[in-house]
């Protein structure tokens, strides 16, 4: 039964190269060859562009996420991006002009994307990324001490900042994990409880919760 399933498959595939490749059938062994060793070329030389293509893109995205990150280090406007892009195109044919390779570098710069929905799709992405770390960070520690700050802000308003000190294999961290406004006033009962949305927002186990305390009452915690 195995034996005539085969040759049905068999029966099968050469009745559909014959019908389907006839020019191919019709020709001599050697032009044969010739044109599957062509195919072969032909297909290795696709793969080989599409891996340069999409190695070239790994580079271009991973220096757009580079000047992205400049750009929010520095409370940089979006749009500087595009500045930063004409700066380099401006000083790459001098910097570069003993290089062989000086046109390519100038267009590689050109291919980064640099414009200013992409900076900012950039930045939003990085930021999301370090909260996810801070997350995983903050949720694998066996202990979490807290910190509060509250003050007023330039526009009188009052605001909350959350500090977090735990360790992350033997290392200790000191993180900012929320700033919140206190939308009424500023009781103990308020404070707490926009402690512990900020805290919800984070996935934060209270239970993990050994020491509370102020700036205003003790600078060193």
């Amino acid at each position: 039964m195995f034996w005539n399933s085969g040759m049905q498959n068999i029966s099968s595939v050469k009745r559909h190269f014959e019908t389907n490749h006839k020019y191919f059938c019709e020709k001599s062994e050697p032009e044969q060859k010739e044109l599957i060793a062509s195919a072969i070329k032909n297909r290795n030389k696709q793969s080989t562009s599409m891996f340069k293509y999409v190695s070239k893109n790994c580079h271009t995205s991973a220096a757009s996420y580079s000047a992205a990150n400049a750009i929010a280090r520095h409370d940089k406007p979006f749009q500087e991006g595009e500045f930063l892009k004409e700066a380099w195109l401006a000083c790459a044919p001098s910097l570069f002009d003993d290089f062989d390779t000086k046109d390519k570098i100038i267009q590689r710069i050109k291919d980064v994307p640099l414009s200013r929905n992409t900076m900012k799709d950039r930045i939003l992405k990085l930021a999301e990324n370090v909260t996810d770390q801070q997350k995983k960070d903050i949720n694998s520690a066996p202990f979490i001490s807290l910190c509060l700050d509250e003050s007023i802000d330039t526009t009188k308003s009052a605001r909350l900042a959350v500090f977090a000190r735990y360790c992350v294999e033997n290392i200790i961290k000191e993180e900012l994990i929320a700033i919140t406004s206190l939308l009424t006033t500023t009781k103990g009962t308020d404070i707490c409880t926009a402690v512990r949305n900020s805290l919800a927002e984070k996935e934060i186990d209270l239970k993990k919760i050994v020491s509370v305390t102020t700036l205003m009452v003790l600078q060193i915690w």
